[in-house]
């Protein structure tokens, strides 16, 4: 297991910040295809969190093409898939629950 994590790790090549970053991304784009309703909004502005971090770091960089390249790398699966989850969500759960008290302090015309 820990070889695939760090043969999954080691797809783009990258800084280590954007490797993570797209790896949640890519963790992101898959669980997109697997909710919807609340959940999927939840996904797609977690997406767009790290699409943003990404980009403002390396506005060169293709962000699609690498992507592929984690999603359809041999070590990419349901090991790298869970703990790409759990490492994602330990960065986006405190935003999210800061977001919610921020939002809800202005929702309503307060």
């Amino acid at each position: 297991m820990i070889f695939l994590l760090a043969a999954a790790a080691a797809l783009t090549g990258l800084p280590k910040a954007d490797e993570d970053d797209l790896r949640c991304l890519a963790y992101l784009s898959v669980a997109a295809g697997k909710v919807d309703g609340d959940q999927r909004r939840k996904v797609d502005g977690g997406a767009l969190y790290y699409f943003g971090r990404i980009e403002s770091r390396s506005p060169q960089l293709d962000i699609g093409a690498q992507l592929e390249k984690i999603l359809h790398a041999p070590g990419y699966g349901p090991e790298t898939y869970q703990a790409d989850k759990a490492r994602c969500h330990g960065q986006l759960d405190p935003l999210a629950t800061r977001f919610d008290a921020w939002r809800g302090r202005y929702e309503g015309g307060e």
